[in-house]
């Protein structure tokens, strides 16, 4: 079930984002309390703030919060867009349609807003992501400079599906 995040779902929306793109491994766990602490904060005002033009979505399985997607206007170079950031799937979960369940819905959301477009970054080298936005029809649309490769950052590139 995909539905919008209420204040009841903060902690375990905190501990999904937390885990997913932060996991506690190695020295890394000596610091995830504070990017809990962090991520809780930032989302909690984001949670908070009414805007019309965000909403987060969570998916969840026998009431266990399993994945979540945010949606939001951002400023590009050709003006504001709807945009998709934080998609996240707790592990276990991957590879059984959750993602594409919030995409879906993160879709409905865009259109009720009026929108016909959906913008997202993924980076180049998570082949995973951007098999499932193709077989979405998401199109890569630009790409960030190869000079972070250097410093071992894979370039990302910025994806929009056009939506009826």
């Amino acid at each position: 079930m995909v539905y919008p995040a209420t204040p009841n779902d903060l902690e375990p929306l905190v501990e999904l984002l937390a885990q997913v793109f932060h996991p506690p491994l190695g020295l890394q766990g000596w610091i995830y309390p504070i990017r809990k602490l962090g991520i809780r904060e930032d989302l909690r005002l984001r949670l908070a703030a009414r805007d019309p033009y965000y909403c987060c979505l969570v998916a969840a399985v026998e009431s266990r919060v399993v994945g979540t997607v945010e949606i939001s206007l951002r400023t590009m170079t050709h003006g504001k867009h709807p945009y998709l950031s934080n998609l996240a799937v707790l592990p276990g979960w991957r590879r059984q349609g959750v993602a594409r369940q919030l995409l879906l819905s993160a879709e409905g959301v865009v259109q009720g807003w009026g929108y016909h477009s959906l913008h997202l970054h993924v980076l180049e080298d998570n082949l995973p992501a951007r098999q499932l936005y193709a077989q979405l029809h998401y199109n890569p649309i630009e790409r960030t400079s190869r000079l972070w490769q250097w410093v071992g950052v894979s370039p990302q590139l910025l994806l929009c599906k056009w939506l009826p």
